[in-house]
């Protein structure tokens, strides 16, 4: 990677690789007959309708996942009674266990793709499929590796910093990243304002916001960005191992690092990874790079993101804060239409269900 572009790909990939490990991990260590369900924040949905996926650690002496809607869907465990412990994940589309939400069809087909068991059709089985996937205890990362890609592929989350409800309980370890996707509405530090949820808070009047750091390397302004995004987002955040911090951007992802040989912080975020028509996308951006205050917009034939810079010669928190919520608003305000028109099959897939279920409240 050369000192100023980004290999987002490799760094989304890495996401996802550790957010996968993290989660073998603790489905791996669940006591037999627990259960926990990992929320997925669909954009758009509101709370009591948000798909989840739930994990059962199955009773070796039973083989009983304890599931709702486990007898009802007719879709017989793959591992039998009195076998080693296993541990059972089922895909809901929302609700509740007295009236789970059906997945969309073009789900069901997605899911199947990808290695779910799928129940068949039956028009007299109560309430919907649920897919569902058992495997014992020494394959749960397969199943942690099978869960990421339907949260990114059937889902559409692009990043696991949006999962930021994810937490090992017992430990206090994380399973996604550090950051939360909605910063804390105030924070220990007392550094920021309010916040709307999904975005950067609005930084506040706080005298060490407003002084000055030098900055002799990269390192330092590494360090200068990590301790300014843990006032915003009012936790940790950690960079990865190319010093790349990634972090919510209202329903976009952002991701930021310092460069290595100038005196800039380099914002940058993939807003649309597959454009379908690419004359609708020349035009959408030559648009956005009229009317942006704070981003310059690129289609590279393929894909469209937007990046920014902010000089750190001299590194002033405020500043920086600032420059992280116009982008964030800016990014969360152009993201739906721009990836509407450019992109109209996929957005569609993703978000028509969504629609729907916005128009029924």
């Amino acid at each position: 990677m050369s000192e100023f572009e980004f290999d987002v790909d490799a760094s989304i990939a890495a996401g996802w690789e550790r957010f996968a490990s993290r989660l073998a991990g603790f489905v791996r260590d669940l006591v037999p007959g627990a259960t926990f369900d990992l929320t997925v924040p669909v954009p758009g949905v509101r709370h009591d309708s948000t798909p989840y996926i739930r994990f059962t650690a199955i009773d070796p002496h039973t083989g009983d996942a304890g599931d709702p809607g486990s007898v009802e869907d007719g879709v017989p465990g793959t591992v039998e009674a009195g076998a080693p412990g296993s541990v059972e994940a089922v895909v809901s589309g929302g609700g509740d266990d007295d009236e789970p939400a059906p997945l969309r069809p073009h789900q069901y087909d997605m899911l199947a793709g990808l290695g779910w068991e799928v129940p068949p059709v039956d028009p007299s089985a109560r309430g919907p499929r649920l897919p569902r996937m058992r495997v014992p205890l020494h394959e749960t990362s397969h199943l942690a590796h099978l869960v990421a890609g339907t949260i990114e592929q059937v889902f559409g989350i692009p990043h696991p910093v949006f999962l930021h409800d994810v937490a090992d309980t017992a430990s206090g370890a994380p399973l996604a990243e550090t950051t939360r996707a909605e910063p804390a509405a105030s924070t220990t530090s007392a550094r920021t304002a309010p916040v709307t949820p999904g975005h950067p808070a609005t930084p506040a009047s706080d005298p060490s916001d407003f002084r000055s750091e030098p900055i002799s390397d990269p390192d330092q302004a590494t360090r200068a960005v990590r301790q300014a995004l843990d006032e915003v987002y009012g936790d940790h955040v950690e960079s990865d191992d190319q010093d790349l911090f990634t972090v919510p951007a209202g329903c976009v992802v952002l991701l930021i690092r310092a460069h290595r040989s100038m005196p800039l912080i380099v914002f940058r975020s993939p807003l649309v990874s597959m454009v379908e028509d690419a004359a609708a996308a020349e035009t959408e951006v030559a648009i956005l790079n009229r009317d942006s205050l704070w981003c310059r917009y690129v289609f590279d034939g393929k894909s469209i993101y937007a990046e920014s810079e902010l000089v750190d010669r001299v590194f002033v928190p405020v500043n920086f804060k600032i420059q992280l919520a116009e982008i964030s608003a800016e990014l969360d305000d152009v993201y739906p239409d721009l990836a509407r028109r450019v992109s109209p099959g996929q957005w569609r897939d993703l978000h028509s269900a969504d629609d729907l279920r916005s128009d029924d409240q």
